[in-house]
């Protein structure tokens, strides 16, 4: 006998726990099914080395923020965060530069630097006061797409019956594999090296990033009661990667001080390294009868801009308002009418942004001397044209 909800979500990660209380917040019925048993508490507070941090941390920007505060507010003011009020951009190979503070746009902050691990626990915390029934150490096993619902079976021979099931199970997503939904992908030839550092001087609540021959470094600041932890994002062609890998503490330390030019003096502690290899994917579909496909599911960009999460908020924040003015209207969840529309809104943003990120990697890894001229002629110029550096970073912040 399988059991009966409106909409089912797979993926019980930021985009989909942030989906179920959006739908559960319009009066949607949502099952949220998640693999893993939950995320454990990391770390001390207040954190007093690099261990205490989660290596995995996102961007959050301003847009993004406003959007999570509507689904959990109470919960946003316990989290350890870390405004960041500047950003500065180099070109390692020349004098091109880009600044942007948020004094220039009247804005307290251009977004916020949260371990990810933080924040899925705010959101499992607020689900916990919510209807939502979660169904955690369950796997997704096969769907049955039918005329008038979607039957879903789970490991254990658990079955749901549901208008809709939605993917936010990331770049691997299992429900794209069953949609049998064709992807585009390719790899970067970079693989991204994530860790927490401790630095000798304080970040000065600025994120810091330098475009390399190998690869784009990126320094963001960490929330801690000295400002000395940084969280670090440094993408490398994949044999420098491996290079960087093999490297002992100390080693890796002196590299990441020179190849930042010792902004914050020398490196002195990082935790454990992650190495992550980069491709863009994008499903040509986001939606197929009854399913449909949100955030890393639907389509995974260069981290080099920190844009990932903020439009996987944006596809959850523009999916449960086409749900709900379907739920609103009295319409199947599960149309393709509806789901078009969600396609239509997102897919085109979704695509130009992943566009942008391919463009500075390619710029970026161009060695000839005509183009580093090109490049640092470029960036300087874009640094003092205030109208169009004020609307791409109000773009960016969601504030345009």
């Amino acid at each position: 006998m399988s059991n009966t909800t409106q909409v089912i979500i797979i993926g019980a990660g930021l985009a989909g726990s942030a989906l179920a209380l959006a739908l559960d917040a319009r009066g949607i019925d949502v099952a949220l099914v998640e693999r893993g048993e939950g995320e454990p508490v990391n770390g001390a507070e207040p954190p007093l080395a690099v261990t205490d941090f989660d290596a995995r941390v996102s961007a959050i920007s301003p847009k993004s923020w406003r959007f999570l505060r509507t689904l959990m507010p109470d919960q946003l003011d316990q989290i350890r965060r870390q405004p960041y009020t500047e950003m500065t951009v180099w070109d390692a190979e020349g004098t091109g530069a880009v600044n942007f503070d948020a004094a220039q746009f009247a804005v307290p902050d251009l977004g916020s630097i949260i371990e990810n691990r933080l924040l899925i626990q705010a959101l499992a915390r607020q689900l916990s006061q919510s209807r939502v029934r979660v169904l955690r150490q369950r796997e997704l096993v096969d769907l049955d797409v039918q005329a008038n619902q979607v039957e879903v079976t789970l490991s254990g021979d658990e079955r749901w019956c549901a208008q809709l099931i939605i993917g936010a199970d990331g770049a691997l997503s299992k429900v794209r594999d069953l949609m049998q939904v064709s992807i585009k992908e390719w790899s970067y030839e970079q693989s991204a090296i994530i860790a927490t550092i401790r630095t000798e001087r304080a970040h000065a609540n600025t994120a810091r990033q330098w475009f390399l021959r190998t690869g784009p470094l990126a320094l963001l600041p960490l929330a801690s009661p000295n400002s000395e932890f940084c969280s670090i994002v440094w993408s490398a062609h994949s044999d420098r990667a491996d290079h960087l890998m093999a490297l002992s503490d100390d080693a890796f330390c002196a590299e990441l001080s020179a190849a930042s030019e010792s902004s914050l003096g020398h490196v002195q502690e990082v935790s454990q390294r992650q190495c992550v290899p980069l491709r863009q994917r994008r499903a040509v579909d986001y939606g197929r009868a009854r399913c449909v496909l949100v955030a890393d599911a639907a389509h995974t960009i260069h981290p080099l801009a920190g844009q990932g999460i903020n439009l996987g908020f944006a596809d959850v924040a523009v999916l449960a308002a086409e749900l709900a003015r379907a739920w609103d209207g009295g319409q199947d969840l599960g149309s393709m009418m509806v789901l078009e529309r969600y396609q239509r809104r997102r897919k085109s943003e979704n695509i130009a942004a992943m566009a942008a990120m391919e463009g500075f990697v390619q710029l970026f890894d161009r060695p000839e001397p005509l183009v580093r001229w090109a490049r640092n002629v470029g960036m300087t110029a874009f640094d003092r044209f205030q109208p169009l550096k004020q609307a791409v970073a109000r773009l960016a912040m969601g504030i345009a």
